[in-house]
């Protein structure tokens, strides 16, 4: 169990590794704002658990924030508290030993048992895991607009980690009415609603997308579905995680709160999310953000900047 401290309001405390949460974060591709959101905290907070500004952290934040990067929370507690956690101090469990012949006294009866009880959880937790023993460590998080207008493109972004380099397929499964209209890298398979792609070893950025549109009436809800295969001793598949619903609005889809005006978070996440993906117009975003705001006209289906 890991060392807490505590400070005077009782709240248990834990020491982490920030060098080795930032790693953890950019092998998965994930994004500080993310990571931020999940765990309910700010990006500011984020940064500074990453530089080591504030290593001591509420144990709560840990586990969560932990859970978000996919790992046990050991693996991201400061070396020193890992130590503890794998050499536990048992010396003062150690029973008194019994002099002249006269029976065990209470207390170190106590003692023996307890003795016997780490005896006994050290062999349960030591067992090899055979269920889990094999299983590839894939994860895979979809970046998916909230909500668009019919007709607009959008983007979507796929992120895969497998915790080392190996060659793997992501697919993508489009609900009816979307329509591709290009994919980065290139899709090597694009066949009526099914987009695949094999990326193979040491093949550059592990991660797919595609610009798309959707057509339909307003507050269609369209539900995307997708995994990523990758054959070890034996084939092994994992549903894509993140966002898999957008819903058509008649709003810009970088305007995620939907109150037709672009912040200056909106248009960092933009970039933060999505600026790889070709296609984009990031001008147009741009001039939307720099602007007062903008408006959708239903009759011409397009977006209007206000001065």
């Amino acid at each position: 169990m890991a060392r807490q401290d505590k400070p005077s309001g009782g709240i248990p405390m834990i020491r982490i590794d920030g060098t080795r949460i930032r790693q953890l974060r950019e092998a998965q591709g994930l994004t500080q704002l993310y990571v931020a959101t999940s765990v309910g905290v700010t990006t500011d907070t984020i940064s500074r658990w990453e530089n080591n500004r504030s290593p001591t952290i509420k144990r709560e934040n840990g586990i969560r924030l932990a859970e978000v990067l996919g790992v046990e929370l050991d693996e991201i507690l400061e070396s020193r508290e890992r130590k503890d956690i794998q050499q536990p101090d048992t010396s003062s469990s150690e029973a008194p030993k019994a002099t002249g012949g006269s029976l065990p006294t209470g207390r170190s009866l106590l003692a023996t048992a307890g003795l016997l009880m780490l005896l006994l959880l050290g062999v349960t937790f030591l067992r090899p895991d055979t269920e889990n023993m094999g299983k590839a460590d894939i994860q895979a998080t979809r970046l998916l607009p909230a909500a668009c207008a019919p007709g607009l493109p959008f983007p979507v972004v796929i992120k895969v980690s497998t915790g080392d380099d190996r060659t793997f397929l992501v697919r993508e499964v489009l609900p009816e009415g979307v329509e591709v209209l290009q994919t980065m890298p290139k899709a090597t398979i694009l066949s009526g609603n099914v987009l695949k792609w094999l990326h193979k070893k040491d093949n550059g950025p592990k991660h797919s997308g595609y610009l798309a549109r959707a057509r339909g009436p307003y507050e269609t809800r369209l539900l995307f579905r997708g995994d990523v295969a990758i054959r070890q001793e034996s084939k092994q598949k994992v549903a894509t995680g993140g966002n898999d619903t957008m819903v058509l609005k008649p709003v810009h889809w970088a305007d995620t709160n939907g109150d037709y005006v672009i912040s200056d978070d909106e248009i960092l996440e933009v970039y933060d999310r999505y600026g790889e993906l070709p296609g984009l117009d990031l001008d147009r975003i741009e001039e939307m953000w720099m602007g007062s705001g903008y408006r959708w006209n239903q009759e011409t289906r397009a977006i209007e900047v206000l001065p």
